[in-house]
């Protein structure tokens, strides 16, 4: 079975997204097993979100062997969304460390990470639509 550039990109960052929010299920166990009512935010939300990621990036491979876009595109699609997810992940990170409570309350820098995320993953996502709707 030959694997592409563009599934490779798709598969690693869904498995790496996977992973690390695997991961982060660790510290939700230790602060609830100490007591506390519940975990903080922003770590249930990177906690969710790299597991929301992971499955998204990886369902994307079908995607990508359906359109009919070059692979040029196709790769660009690929990066765009790895990079997105990436930053994402540190948004919700950071802000847990950091003890936010509400990044636009707050104005806390984190949320910088994900104005920047929220460009790469339009267009990555257009891109694929506009590779599965060519062809359908």
């Amino acid at each position: 079975m030959d694997v592409t550039v563009v599934e490779k990109v798709l598969i690693v960052g869904g498995v790496l997204n996977l992973v690390y929010g695997a991961l982060l299920g660790f510290p939700i166990v230790v602060i609830r097993a100490k007591g506390a009512p519940a975990a903080p935010k922003y770590l249930m939300s990177a906690h969710v979100s790299t597991l929301l990621h992971g499955a998204a990036l990886l369902g994307l491979v079908w995607a990508a062997r359906l359109s009919t876009l070059g692979a040029g595109w196709e790769e660009l699609a690929a990066w765009l969304l790895v990079v997105s997810s990436a930053l994402v992940a540190a948004k919700d990170t950071l802000n847990w460390l950091t003890g936010v409570q509400d990044e636009f309350g707050e104005k806390a820098k984190p949320a910088l990470l994900g104005a920047l995320a929220a460009l790469p993953e339009t267009v990555g996502i257009g891109i694929f639509v506009v590779g599965v709707l060519q062809a359908l």
